[in-house]
């Protein structure tokens, strides 16, 4: 696994830990492949991260994560990632948390639409599977008096008064 110290490591280690034990467990590489790696096997990447606004408390994060599987040909490299696909499918494309001890929270979150496909170029044993989703987070409150009161004056006129107004404007 993956020892990052961020809570959004999170999402990442849960999602490394899906992949594995619902691909009978290739050879995983992480941030970097080496020349000379074993078959099958599955890389991942960094994932893309993307911040924007959400709401008044909170930010989100929009990850984009390219999950490579190698196999010795395409076939068996599409068969893997497959594998995987569908296993993110049985479970609606929600994965399970995990704590740093590696159980499971009872909580998970919602990949968007997965997508697999055969890398245009080259790699004829490999096929890339694409997650998706987003992760609020809030942000830093700081701490401020709440106010107690407010106070405001409103002049409204009296209703006889406006009915009289109307009535005179309407004669002339």
């Amino acid at each position: 696994m993956i020892e990052l110290e961020t809570y959004y490591a999170q999402e990442i280690e849960s999602a490394i830990k899906f992949i594995l034990e619902n691909t009978e467990n290739p050879i995983p590489y992480c941030y970097s492949m080496p020349q000379e790696f074993v078959v099958p096997s599955v890389f991942f990447s960094s994932p893309e991260i993307v911040p924007s606004g959400d709401t008044l408390l909170t930010y989100s994060l929009n990850y984009s994560w390219v999950i490579t599987f190698f196999h010795n040909d395409a076939k068996s490299a599409y068969a893997l990632g497959l594998t995987a696909l569908n296993a993110l499918q049985r479970k609606r494309n929600i994965i399970p948390l995990i704590n740093v001890n590696g159980e499971l929270t009872g909580r998970g979150f919602h990949l968007k639409a997965p997508i697999l496909k055969a890398p245009e170029e080259g790699g004829c044993g490999e096929v890339q599977l694409t997650l998706a989703w987003r992760s609020s987070h809030p942000y830093d409150n700081e701490s401020a008096q709440k106010m107690m009161t407010y106070d405001t004056n409103i002049y409204i006129k009296n209703a006889l008064d406006l009915m009289e107004y109307n009535e005179t404007k309407e004669s002339s």
